[in-house]
């Protein structure tokens, strides 16, 4: 998802998801404090809309939910919509990366 952005929901405290941009890689980057006062969501991207956030510093949650604005191909689930939403463990998420399955190509990743 190069030069796209995901909509990235830390714990319940916003409505409104951040939109943050990928690079050329497809690599959208989100790093989580336990400190408030490195909390920084003020770096505005005007490519993602009105919640667009670049490199955007949140206070850590355990919950983490994730809309890539792209449909999953998955046949093994029943809903492929772009509006689907992953809620992941944070703690999993950084103990163990994820990758969703691609069963629509050839493109493979690791986490």
């Amino acid at each position: 998802m190069a030069s796209g952005h995901v909509n990235v929901w830390v714990g319940n405290q916003r409505k409104e998801a951040m939109a943050i941009p990928t690079d050329k890689n497809g690599i959208a980057r989100l790093r989580l404090t336990d400190h408030d006062s490195e909390v920084n969501i003020s770096n505005r991207c005007k490519n993602c809309g009105t919640f667009g956030v670049v490199n955007p510093v949140v206070k850590y949650d355990d919950s983490l939910r994730i809309n890539a604005g792209y449909v999953l191909y998955q046949p093994q689930t029943p809903d492929y919509s772009w509006l689907d939403i992953r809620e992941i463990s944070t703690k999993q998420l950084m103990r163990e990366g994820i990758v969703m399955p691609n069963t629509c190509g050839k493109a493979t990743a690791s986490p």
